[in-house]
């Protein structure tokens, strides 16, 4: 049970950074409900976009498919080579900077 709470924590960081969790002004409850419909599924999404690309590409983050989707967006049709190409460049660039 104990090693359950880092998990927990994670996901909380990941839906205030990358899913928008933390990014509302509201004074009513109607805008609040909907501003939390909306970011449930966007996490849903790309909870799932991570899932089906895990096995080619096992370190991929949310903040990777965030950042991919917000490139390949605008493009009507990105095939699967356009976005490993993204995903391989995004992960050159992450190791070559030292810590």
């Amino acid at each position: 049970m104990s090693c359950s709470r880092y998990w927990i924590e994670r996901a909380l960081e990941d839906a205030k950074g990358d899913g928008g969790l933390a990014d509302y002004e509201l004074r009513g409850y109607i805008g609040w409900n909907h501003h939390m419909g909306m970011f449930f599924m966007a996490m849903l999404f790309l909870l799932e976009m991570q899932d089906e690309w895990k096995l080619k590409a096992p370190f991929l983050t949310l903040t990777d498919v965030r950042e991919i989707f917000e490139v390949i967006m605008p493009k009507r049709r990105v095939s699967d080579r356009d976005i490993l190409k993204l995903i391989e460049q995004k992960h050159k660039v992450s190791i070559s900077i030292p810590n």
